[in-house]
C-alpha cells in the first residue's frame, strides 16, 4: 500500500493529540469525583449511610434548591416504593420536603424532620392552609413506610430519611426550613413558621427542576453528559460530513476545515462516553441500547481516526477501496448518531426544547444534503 510520504508526520502528531485529549478527559473526570465533597453530588457514598434504615446505594441525586444548600438523594429502590433522602445544613430548626401534584403547598403533604439532643424526629404533616395552626401533624397523604424513617445529624448538617409506598412520586416538590434555633415543641409538633421555602416541578429521570434548575447554578451530569454527545456526535461529525463532500473545489482548505470539525467531535464526544460510563442508570429504560449504541460510535469514530494514519496516496490502487470504507463508516457513525442522540433525549425524558431544536437542526441538515445531491447531479449531467 503506498501512503503519501507527507502524511506520516502530521498524523503521527493528530494521533498524539487525540490520546492526549482522550487522557485529559478521563483525568478530569477522576478528578472531579475525588474531589467531590461527602455532602454533595458527587460523593461516592452517602456520609450517614450506615445510619439510614435502608440501603442507599446507586441513589441519584440532585442539589434543587441552592439558596439553603438542599441536596436530594433519591432511589425507586422496590415495587411501588421510592426511597429518599434530604441534606441541608443543621441550624436548629426542621427541614421539610413536600409532594405535591400542581406545585401548590396547600393541599398537598409533606415529611419534616429535625434533631435535638441527639434525637431525630420525623413526623408527616398535612398542608391545609398556610399558617402554622393550619399544618396538621400526622397527618396526610403520604404513604410512610413504617420503621424505613430517620433524621440524622452529622458534620453541621442534618440528613432526613424516609421511604413512600407509591407507583410514582408527584411532580412537584416543596422545600421548606425552619427558623433557625426554632424547633417544632415535643408537646404539640407544631410546625413554627418556615423562614424559606420553595416549590420546583421534579423530573424524577433526569434530576431536573423547573423554575431552579438543577439548582446548584450548573447542569447535571446527565444534562451536561446529553449536550457533549449532542455537539460532538450529533452536530459537528454532520457537518464535518458536509464539508468534505459538497466543498472540495475549495481545495486545501475543505481538507483541513473537515479535519478540524471532526477532530473537535471526537474529542467532545470522548468526553461525552467518559461522562456517560460515570452516570447511575437506575430505573432508567432501554439503557443498555443507549450505551451499546454509543460505544459503537466510539468505535467506528476511532476507526475514522486510525484510518488517517493508513490513508493512502491519491495515485494508488488501493486509494478506491480506503475511500469506500472511510466514507461508508463515517456515514453509518452519523446515522447511528443522529438516532442516539434522540434516543438519549427520549429516556432522560428532555422537555420539548431539546428535542424540537435537535429536530430543527436533523431536518436542516436532511435538506442540505438532499439539495447538495441534487446539484451535484445536475452538475455530473452537464
Amino acid at each position: 500500500m503506498a501512503v503519501s510520504s507527507g502524511a506520516s508526520s502530521p498524523s503521527a502528531r493528530l494521533l498524539l493529540l487525540l490520546l492526549s485529549l482522550l487522557g485529559f478527559f478521563v483525568a478530569l473526570s477522576s478528578q472531579e469525583s475525588s474531589s467531590s465533597s461527602t455532602d454533595s453530588c458527587g460523593a461516592a457514598k452517602l456520609a450517614v449511610a450506615s445510619l439510614v434504615p435502608f440501603d442507599t446505594a446507586g441513589f441519584r441525586c440532585a442539589a434543587n434548591w441552592k439558596q439553603q444548600d438542599f441536596v436530594l438523594r433519591y432511589k425507586n429502590t422496590g415495587p411501588s416504593e421510592w426511597s429518599f433522602v434530604l441534606s441541608a445544613p443543621d441550624k436548629g430548626s426542621y427541614v421539610a420536603v413536600g409532594f405535591s401534584g400542581k406545585g401548590a403547598m396547600v393541599g398537598s403533604s409533606a415529611v419534616a424532620g429535625w434533631a435535638s439532643d441527639g434525637r431525630g424526629t420525623v413526623k408527616q404533616y398535612y398542608l391545609a392552609g398556610k399558617s402554622p395552626d393550619e399544618v396538621a401533624p400526622n397527618r396526610g397523604l403520604l404513604k410512610l413506610v413504617r420503621n424505613k424513617s430517620a433524621v440524622v445529624s452529622h458534620s453541621g448538617r442534618l440528613y432526613l430519611a424516609f421511604q413512600l409506598s407509591t407507583d410514582y412520586p408527584q411532580p412537584y416538590l416543596i422545600y421548606a426550613v425552619g427558623p433557625d434555633g426554632n424547633l417544632p415543641p415535643s408537646s404539640t409538633l407544631q410546625l413554627p413558621m418556615h423562614q424559606s421555602m420553595a416549590s420546583r416541578a421534579f423530573n424524577y429521570t433526569s434530576g431536573m427542576s423547573s423554575g431552579g434548575g438543577s439548582g446548584d447554578g450548573t447542569f447535571p451530569p446527565e444534562r451536561r453528559h446529553g449536550l457533549l454527545a449532542m455537539m460532538g456526535w450529533g452536530v459537528l461529525m454532520p457537518i464535518g460530513m458536509i464539508t468534505a463532500r459538497y466543498f472540495r473545489q475549495l481545495d486545501p482548505c475543505w481538507f483541513y476545515t473537515h479535519l478540524a470539525i471532526q477532530v473537535s467531535g471526537y474529542a467532545i464526544g470522548i468526553a461525552a462516553v467518559v461522562l456517560g460510563f460515570r452516570l447511575s442508570e437506575d430505573g432508567l429504560k432501554n439503557v443498555d441500547v443507549h450505551k451499546a449504541l454509543g460505544v459503537a460510535i466510539l468505535a467506528m469514530a476511532s476507526l475514522q481516526v486510525l484510518a488517517i494514519l493508513a490513508r493512502p496516496d491519491k495515485t494508488s490502487k488501493v486509494r478506491r477501496f480506503w475511500n469506500w470504507y472511510h466514507h461508508n463508516i463515517g456515514r453509518a457513525a452519523i446515522l447511528v448518531a443522529v438516532g442516539n442522540v434522540f434516543l438519549g433525549l427520549s429516556i432522560a425524558q428532555e422537555t420539548n426544547a431539546y428535542i424540537v431544536s435537535y429536530g430543527v437542526f436533523v431536518a436542516v441538515w436532511v435538506v442540505a444534503v438532499a439539495a447538495f445531491e441534487v446539484k451535484r447531479c445536475y452538475a455530473d449531467d452537464d
